[in-house]
């Protein structure tokens, strides 16, 4: 009894101490981090909503002191998420993103004229409306665009633009359904 009681404590504190430390990065008390998070770069323009939930071993990564993370409010990344921003990502209220998704705003540009090494990146921001379910082990791509109220199914992969209200689904992603009360 009295180890179960010590053992919460050390969790409340370990909790405690993982929002302070990353203050600097979230600039918000309100944030449930869990463990292992990874902030790559850190550097560039970024904000994140309150009640905010960061599941184990995420990765946020940052390449441009330019870069912007635009979260809202009641967001939750689930374990094992890998967010990467060059450019612009913006994610909207009460967005649920599923274990292992990962959200990347730029990709490799390929030519068999050019090595990988000197070639350009494609970069394009990316746009996540409100209340969306983004599926487990999703890939959203640079420039996808989706809208308010979508649904994305697991291991789907996200390009270009996702209407409101749908869900959507596949490799790539496509409507599969209209969402109605």
């Amino acid at each position: 009894m009295v180890f179960d009681y010590l053992k919460l404590k050390f969790r409340a504190l370990s909790y405690a101490y993982r929002r302070i430390i990353y203050y600097p990065f979230f600039r918000t008390l309100k944030i449930a981090i869990g463990k292992n998070l990874s902030i790559r770069g850190g550097k560039g323009i970024h904000s994140f909503g309150d009640n905010m939930v960061i599941y184990d071993n995420v990765v946020i990564e940052s390449h441009n002191p330019n870069g912007q993370i635009i979260f809202g409010t009641d967001c939750i990344l689930s374990y094992g998420v890998i967010l990467s921003c060059t450019e612009k990502i913006i994610i909207g209220n009460d967005v649920w993103i599923g274990e292992y998704a990962s959200i990347r705003d730029s990709t490799h540009s390929f030519s068999i004229h050019t090595s990988l090494k000197s070639s350009k990146d494609k970069i394009e921001p990316i746009h996540i409306g409100n209340n969306v379910w983004i599926g487990r082990n999703t890939l959203i791509m640079p420039g996808a665009s989706i809208g308010n109220n979508v649904v994305i199914g697991a291991n789907s992969i996200v390009k270009g633009k996702c209407e409101d209200n749908c869900m959507y689904a596949g490799t790539p992603a496509v409507l599969k359904k209209y969402l109605t009360d």
